[in-house]
């Protein structure tokens, strides 16, 4: 059984995920509930940063994650109209309805409408740019990265940015190299790597990356495993998580 199985109840519409502290709906986001971005929620350093940007939102649940370990304020942004909606809601039912604001927006839009500096910016962002689509374009904006690329991701961020600010992400093995050679072109440089393993004994297969403005000689690095080796969840996920998930 997987963590989403243990979120949805039974008896319920299929994509609604109940956390500790909040629910999610994700039936019209094209980006659903996942490992990943309960991750990466968990993940971020929120010591210190007041005002967060999240990118590509879809059903809020980073927002709400961050939200619920930190007093900032956050926006969250989304290109996808039905995505934007139900995160609206999401939040709107959520304890901090008051610190989050959806915005409909691109991250190129974004960067015009807005002279607002964030200490914070947080992305699961698409990253296929050769695999087959889906027949559904707004899955395919979500998932593909025509329409934010690794260029654009990195240089809005740095603009929307302060000069001591983080920008965190989550990112498959494959496309890591990538992003992190366009981040260094653009001044952006790692300070932190976790890397994260399905399960004992199987290849990694993704990467979340802390980011700043200002060099650093030496990346810290974590390792996360998932799953033991028996299929049982890891000591490091569960404490990790477990301020989020009803099992934990």
């Amino acid at each position: 059984m997987t963590i989403n199985d243990h979120l949805k109840q039974t008896g319920k519409a299929t994509g609604t995920f109940y956390f500790k502290q909040f629910k999610v709906e994700d039936g019209r986001s094209t980006m659903k509930v996942g490992t990943d971005a309960v991750l990466l929620g968990a993940a971020v350093d929120v010591a210190g940063a007041e005002n967060f940007l999240e990118i590509g939102t879809g059903s809020g649940v980073i927002a709400l994650i961050l939200a619920q370990r930190s007093e900032a304020r956050i926006d969250a942004i989304d290109i996808d109209t039905a995505s934007v909606n139900q995160a609206k809601e999401n939040v709107a039912t959520s304890p901090w309805y008051d610190r989050i604001k959806i915005i409909h927006s691109s991250l190129q839009d974004f960067i015009h409408s807005s002279d607002k500096k964030y200490d914070l910016v947080v992305s699961n962002p698409p990253y296929f740019s050769r695999s087959l689509k889906s027949p559904k374009e707004s899955r395919n904006i979500s998932r593909h990265n025509e329409m934010l690329s690794f260029d654009d991701l990195v240089s809005c961020s740095t603009k929307l940015m302060t000069a001591e600010a983080s920008l965190w992400v989550i990112l498959p093995v494959k496309e890591s190299d990538e992003f992190i050679k366009t981040a260094s072109d653009k001044g952006l440089f790692v300070h932190f790597q976790m890397k994260i393993f399905p399960k004992a004994g199987q290849c990694q297969h993704r990467n979340i990356f802390h980011l700043k403005k200002t060099p650093s000689s030496f990346a810290k690095e974590a390792i996360l495993v998932i799953r033991n080796s028996d299929n049982s969840y890891s000591e490091d996920y569960i404490a990790l998580t477990k301020e989020f998930y009803l099992d934990f």
